[in-house]
């Protein structure tokens, strides 16, 4: 894609960025994703996604969703050690809607085109991936992200059941815990949804006040998380306490009809992903890689003058 490298010209200028440079070796990066939503026709897509006896044109706003896409790849400050999947990487059938606003409900074809965009990234030392929603990637009797992990190798995980005694591996589950240089995180997609802006931080703000009651509970007083990781709401906001420091992650979906039902107001998603870097000291750098206002996707003006 020729327009690509003006755009991050364009984009890094805009940013106040220069090119990224590595950080010492001791660093260890992990980039955080969700909300990808692969399928949607509203949702990133690759340049060229393969249908059954044919291939998919992507339309404008997912063409200039996949420039953003090799932007943040572009923007990272360095070859992550983690890459983080927290939920909804496909769109799913689309059901309430009958699949329209898709421009594939095939779980095979969703599946292909997300692991096409993810293999963009540098591979990286794991793969960890959580679940979403049943309504966007649950199957009849499987699970889309499961399938997904497989296909990525992804680090095998579970929150309760011993995995390496049960028969096969088990790559997601609701929730994912994961320490690096000592810190530990905590990874949910879910989390509680505000439209306007003003309250935005209070779903998770209450969500990190309760994980305080959850220490010696689900962790040991010493492995308490020091970094709350939540998806879902397709915004990206951050709070910072003494000890601990929570963000909600952007998505790569612009809204479809079911979220125009209250209005304009409140819509217009976040675009991007998160990179934390975690030295061996254990500070801790949260870098928000988010398109900016000036390169967002803009809404075609109809001008009736004439």
């Amino acid at each position: 894609m020729k327009e690509i490298g003006s755009f991050y010209d364009i984009a890094y200028k805009q940013l106040g960025k220069s090119k990224p440079k590595g950080r010492n070796s001791s660093s260890k990066s992990i980039m955080i994703f969700s909300d990808i939503h692969d399928g949607s026709a509203t949702a990133i897509c690759s340049e060229n996604p393969s249908l059954k006896g044919g291939s998919y044109e992507p339309n404008p706003l997912q063409k200039k969703l996949l420039e953003s896409w090799y932007w943040v790849k572009d923007s990272m400050e360095q070859k992550p050690h983690v890459i983080c999947i927290n939920g909804e990487p496909c769109d799913g059938p689309n059901p309430k809607q009958i699949g329209d606003q898709s421009w594939t409900t095939d779980f095979q074809e969703q599946i292909d085109d997300a692991e096409k965009l993810l293999k963009v990234f540098p591979k990286p030392e794991h793969f960890v991936m959580t679940r979403g929603s049943d309504y966007h990637v649950k199957g009849s009797t499987y699970n889309l992200e499961e399938l997904l992990a497989e296909r990525l190798n992804a680090t095998p995980y579970s929150a309760f059941r011993n995995i390496e005694h049960e028969a096969g591996s088990i790559r997601t589950d609701y929730l994912l815990t994961f320490k690096i240089h000592g810190k530990v995180f905590s990874v949910t997609h879910h989390i509680g949804f505000n439209r306007w802006f003003a309250y935005r931080t209070t779903a998770l703000a209450r969500e990190m006040a309760d994980m305080v009651f959850l220490a010696g509970k689900y962790w040991t007083e010493d492995n308490t998380p020091s970094v709350i990781v939540r998806s879902h709401v397709h915004y990206f906001v951050e709070v910072r306490f003494a000890q601990t420091l929570g963000f909600t992650t952007p998505s790569w979906k612009l809204p479809d009809s079911h979220l125009f039902r209250g209005g304009l107001g409140g819509t217009a998603p976040s675009i991007g992903a998160v990179e934390v870097i975690v030295e061996s000291n254990g500070k801790i750098l949260v870098e928000p890689h988010i398109v900016s206002s000036d390169v967002y996707p803009k809404h075609n003006i109809l001008d009736l003058t004439d």
